[in-house]
């Protein structure tokens, strides 16, 4: 029978995790898949835990690179490989919740105008599990703005139509950015994404992730994939813009409120054409929010606040409250129900943040 998915996994020396990613795809409510993972060449273990659960279950299908290719390539063989109706994404290194399957596919299956989504997810480092994304929109326009200044989407929590990502494919000259720049470049061509307001993942957050051990590689991919994205929906930014945008926008490495400002005029003069007012406010609140985290004062917050239509920020703080109340409550009903439990302290109950 035809699988209705297809997950995608590509693994190179994952020996650490890989059983528990694997077993969570195949303890899904959700039965109609095919696991398709591409072994990169792995030295560890990796290819015996593969071996054992190819023999074990018919649905996980198992191909080995002959070189290393790297994850965008690998990734594009498995989409190649895919016969399913939607392709879903998953790492070697996290967990999917029991229904994740279940509630991405009802999800695409009503909701046909939506050519991408990923979902809610929880994030775990050294036992500690936190919410992951909570208060953020997940609607498509918001989600568009979003990608001017961040990356909104989990990677690992996406599913996708497969005829728009065998369309589509992953940039193979990209390193570490390859998600980001299949987003922006599917919203440049209006494939519509959404993000599918249900906690169906557990990211594990640790230190041999690329995001932690490649970040001037990232520097460079991220300039050139928001360069693009700017110039076809915005314009182009000039050498000092660009040189705030990475460090100040996007990084957040130098925080500065008076450049923020600086940039929040040129973002709202530009974007006129393609977003409306609020949605590119609501995606400067958002850096803002950031900000706040990295240890701008509150004052130089305040600053930056008054640069808001008060209706528009009164407005908008109310329904963030909100809405990441909700998230950091279905999280937390999530991680008792799997009784995720915290690994320090004294409290018998998970910790619970925003990120």
């Amino acid at each position: 029978m035809k699988p209705d998915i297809s997950v995608i996994m590509s693994v190179y020396n994952g020996e650490t995790y890989l059983a528990e990613a694997i077993e969570s795809v195949r303890n899904q409510i959700f039965k109609n898949w095919e696991l398709i993972i591409i072994n990169d060449c792995s030295t560890d273990s990796t290819s015996k835990i593969l071996a054992d659960f190819s023999l074990r279950d018919d649905r996980i299908k198992v191909h080995t690179n002959e070189v290393n290719l790297r994850l965008p390539t690998s990734l594009n063989k498995a989409i190649s490989l895919s016969s399913g109706k939607y392709i879903a994404r998953m790492d070697a290194d996290d967990i999917c919740l029991p229904d994740r399957l279940e509630k991405q596919y009802k999800f695409m299956e009503q909701n046909p105008d939506v050519a991408l989504s990923s979902c809610r997810f929880m994030t775990v480092k050294n036992g500690v599990y936190m919410s992951g994304g909570a208060g953020g929109r997940c609607d498509s326009k918001a989600l568009k703005a979003m990608l001017l200044v961040a990356n909104p989407l989990l990677h690992p929590g996406v599913i996708a139509k497969s005829v728009v990502m065998k369309e589509f494919n992953y940039d193979v000259t990209l390193t570490c950015t390859e998600d980001l720049e299949l987003w922006t470049r599917m919203a440049m061509k209006n494939q519509k994404i959404e993000i599918l307001d249900e906690c169906l993942l557990i990211y594990r957050l640790h230190d041999k992730q690329i995001t932690s051990t490649t970040l001037e590689r990232q520097h460079t991919e991220v300039l050139k994939i928001q360069q693009k994205y700017y110039e076809s929906l915005l314009v182009k930014m000039d050498e000092k813009m660009q040189e705030f945008y990475i460090s100040g926008i996007y990084f957040k490495e130098n925080a500065d409120i008076d450049k923020f400002l600086e940039y929040a005029k040129w973002l709202r003069s530009v974007s006129t054409k393609n977003f409306d007012r609020n949605t590119i406010n609501y995606a400067l609140l958002e850096i803002l929010a950031e900000y706040k985290r990295c240890g701008i004062s509150k004052q130089d917050i305040i600053k930056a606040m008054l640069n808001f239509n008060p209706l528009f920020l009164v407005k908008e703080i109310m329904r963030r409250k909100r809405s990441a109340g909700k998230d950091i409550e279905k999280c937390m009903k999530v991680a008792n129900a799997l009784e995720l439990k915290q690994t320090s302290g004294t409290k018998e109950f998970p910790i619970f943040e925003n990120r």
